[in-house]
């Protein structure tokens, strides 16, 4: 049992998983997929019915009150009464596939964590304060949205990345979140479609602050830290005395002139944005394009 099941030693680093059962790599992608897993086994058990009633985020008139707090977070691993299970298992395939992309070459594990839970509880108070503004009652349950959401990600990070038959991701994207709003319209569910599109927002706005998202400066980004200081900047230290060296001694000649730093080029800017990037989430953080126009324009610095 043993070898079977083991916590990682120096699990800190963040591309090290949470832990393994057995050969397999617990990640924050994969504790999703064995929340959703799970989810589906209570569904089994016990019945949507029960899930729904303990697990679900239903908004009432006093929510808070009732002591159900917990379900801001338990939400996305329901699967209710008539769900589609096929539909269910392909959401969180789709979620796994995306998601460990992102974690693996972005965030690391413990941001994605965190970049998760707080979309989750943002989406939650979203529709409790949509239903408490509207009066009409929606349920929160089950992955998707929280999956979308992650795919949509996916998509606006690398936008020109292909799939299936050389559509471009962001094509994809505009599909898949059209279908959706398609969808709320026809059923008329005017909360949800609110929730989605608002949603999509603040999920955006967070994950920019997680450090994803770079290539779109509209996008605020809180507390950015600013470039460090190279190391040959330092200030000196301040030396003793020395009666035995020569001391320089101020005479009729002209002051010296203050040293004026040359304005950088627009090239050096965005090298320095792209350096920035490195030094703060890593060389995995540029994607394809910043790569390539990191490598050209090093050669026109050296050319110049």
């Amino acid at each position: 049992m043993r070898g079977r099941f083991r916590l990682t030693p120096g699990g800190s680093h963040p591309q090290q998983p949470w832990f393994h059962i057995g050969s397999l790599e617990v990640t924050t992608s994969w504790l999703v997929v064995i929340g959703g897993i799970v989810g589906l086994v209570l569904f089994a058990v016990v019945g949507g019915e029960w899930s729904a009633e303990n697990l679900a985020l239903i908004p009432t008139g006093d929510y808070f009150y009732a002591g159900k707090v917990w379900t801001l977070l338990t939400w996305p691993f329901v699967t209710v009464q008539g769900a589609d299970v096929f539909w269910t298992v392909l959401t969180i395939f789709f979620f796994w596939y995306f998601g460990s992309d992102i974690e693996r070459s972005m965030l690391g594990k413990r941001k994605f964590l965190g970049m998760l839970a707080i979309w989750t509880v943002v989406l939650g108070l979203l529709l409790l304060g949509i239903s408490a503004a509207t009066g009409v009652q929606e349920a929160l349950y089950g992955l998707n949205l929280v999956e979308l959401m992650v795919l949509l990600l996916w998509v606006a990070e690398w936008p020109t990345r292909m799939f299936f038959f050389n559509i471009p991701a962001w094509l994809i994207g505009v599909i898949l979140a059209g279908i959706q709003v398609i969808q709320y319209l026809g059923d008329r569910r005017w909360t949800m479609l609110l929730v989605f599109l608002v949603g999509a927002v603040v999920c955006g706005f967070v994950a920019r602050q997680f450090g994803m998202l770079a290539q779109y400066p509209w996008i605020p980004k809180l507390g950015a830290r600013r470039r460090p200081r190279p190391a040959g900047s330092a200030k000196p230290k301040r030396r003793d005395f020395d009666p035995s060296r020569p001391t320089v001694v101020s005479g009729p000649w002209s002051p010296p002139q203050a040293r004026v730093d040359p304005v950088p080029t627009p090239d050096e800017q965005r090298m320095d944005e792209l350096l920035d990037k490195i030094h703060e989430f890593g060389s995995a953080s540029l994607t394809e394009a910043e790569r390539v126009e990191l490598k050209e324009l090093s050669q026109r610095r050296r050319r110049s």
